[in-house]
């Protein structure tokens, strides 16, 4: 999966790293993903916006995100 020019994640990816963002303190910052999810602020952010587009996460007016409980389908 390509989110960015250089940032290709391996089909899956995006599960993953929404299982972990959602198991940190809500609301969580870029840093906090990025430690959590074991990567570089390069790489960080582009998924961080995927998970935001794909209504997975929302980030905040401070710039926080938060995990988007799923809901199921409405």
């Amino acid at each position: 999966m390509r989110l960015a020019a250089g940032v290709v994640l391996l089909v899956g990816a995006d599960r993953r790293a929404a299982a972990v963002l959602a198991g940190l303190p809500q609301p969580f910052t870029v840093s906090a993903a990025r430690l959590a999810l074991r990567t570089t602020r390069r790489t960080a952010v582009p998924l961080l916006e995927f998970l935001d587009r794909a209504r997975v996460t929302e980030r905040l007016a401070d710039d926080t995100r938060r995990f988007r409980a799923h809901r199921g389908k409405q």
